[in-house]
């Protein structure tokens, strides 16, 4: 009975430390810490079940596509570099003309052999 009273003397006397309950989102897009947008991401993709149907390529196909990428790759590099050669590069879907303006600008007409479409880029003379 002793140890009862005391236990509860000091319940009775020990002062209850309470705070405010404060919430916090976790969500970024909502308030919460950005460190926490990766994370949700991967979660969301983990849990996601939809995969696009990829087309499945013949070997001609993919070694065509590898051309084209090279193709295109080198004349980026060449003209980066200023090493522009004038030429018409045909990759089978589109037809490349590079030729050298007047005032020493590069052009590229880009053709598409399928639709037809035809892009122009001009490449102006930089500190010439």
């Amino acid at each position: 009975m002793k140890k009862i009273a005391v236990l509860l003397l000091l319940l009775a006397t020990h002062c209850a430390g309470a705070t405010e309950l404060v919430y916090t989102p976790i969500n970024p897009s909502f308030g919460g810490n950005p460190l926490n947008g990766n994370f949700l991401l991967q979660k969301a993709q983990s849990q996601n079940d939809y995969s696009a149907e990829r087309p499945t390529l013949s070997f001609v196909d993919k070694f065509q596509e590898a051309l084209e990428r090279n193709i295109i790759n080198s004349l980026t590099r060449r003209i980066a570099d200023g090493n522009v050669v004038d030429g018409v590069y045909n990759t089978g879907e589109f037809l490349v003309e590079i030729t050298t303006g007047t005032d020493g600008s590069v052009i590229v007409n880009i053709t598409n052999l399928v639709t037809g479409e035809v892009t122009i880029i001009t490449i102006p003379v930089i500190g010439g």
